[in-house]
């Protein structure tokens, strides 16, 4: 419940704001949620350690957390120093984009690997379909706009790249969460996480569709999504702190 109405907060807050502050509000909502995730990750991993599939898969997901808070920091440098909206050139926040997607899809395939033995094959190749023809959907879309044919070859191969590297991010989600759909009560953390993950990418296909039309209008909508991403991230890491690192740290003492 707690999850619902914080999102339902926080994009209120950029739903009723004004039309010409909707961009600066969406800055400040992403900047304060990107802050609270990587914040909440920061601390799992401090209290648990590196150790084991649970300490090394979130490791990764704190690494990737703080890549793209990163990224949404220089976006609002962007704005309120040089003024500048939206990039359509390659920048700085590309890197930081692109190295969250590497620790995030570290993070995913990590808790693939401790579910191997309950993944079936037959989700795997249907998610892996499904996945494939949607991003191969998108670029195409993108290759046909008139975007990339104003833009030099730096800028059209991290435009195309976006889409392909959602396909490391949707697919590994999709397995997560029908594996997980039977257990979810002892996955609650890396259930979230995934569908924290997938909401980003579905919703990264979107932004990046509406950036090359020149929908720039629609752009705030997509932030919407990546609020919610955050904010469920939160809850994963929230959970995760608080009953299975606890639990961890009381039996330990019990046990001395």
């Amino acid at each position: 419940m707690g999850l619902i109405v914080s999102a339902i907060i926080a994009n209120s807050l950029i739903i009723f704001s004004e039309g010409h502050k909707k961009h600066s509000t969406s800055l400040w909502i992403l900047n304060i949620t990107g802050a609270v995730a990587s914040t909440l990750a920061i601390i799992a991993v401090w209290r648990h350690g590196v150790h084991g599939l649970h300490g090394k898969s979130y490791l990764f997901l704190m690494l990737g957390l703080i890549s793209w808070f990163s990224a949404e920091l220089t976006l609002m440098y962007y704005y309120y120093v040089l003024g500048i909206e939206e990039y359509r050139l390659v920048s700085l926040t590309d890197g930081f984009w692109f190295a969250g997607y590497v620790f995030l899809a570290l993070h995913l395939f990590t808790v693939l690997r401790s579910l191997r033995s309950t993944i079936k094959s037959g989700i795997v190749v249907l998610a892996s379909i499904v996945t494939l023809l949607f991003v191969i959907y998108n670029v195409f879309s993108l290759i046909s706009s008139e975007f990339l044919i104003d833009v030099d070859f730096a800028a059209f191969v991290v435009t195309i790249a976006y889409p392909i590297l959602d396909l490391t991010l949707i697919i590994p989600s999709a397995i997560i969460l029908v594996s997980l759909r039977k257990d979810y009560q002892h996955s609650i953390p890396w259930l979230l996480s995934s569908l924290s993950l997938l909401v980003n990418a579905i919703a990264d296909d979107g932004y990046v569709n509406d950036f090359v039309s020149g929908n720039s209008q629609n752009l705030w909508t997509w932030d919407l999504f990546y609020v919610a991403d955050f904010i469920i991230m939160a809850a994963a890491l929230f959970w995760y702190n608080k009953f299975h690192i606890s639990n961890e740290i009381r039996n330990a003492r019990m046990e001395q």
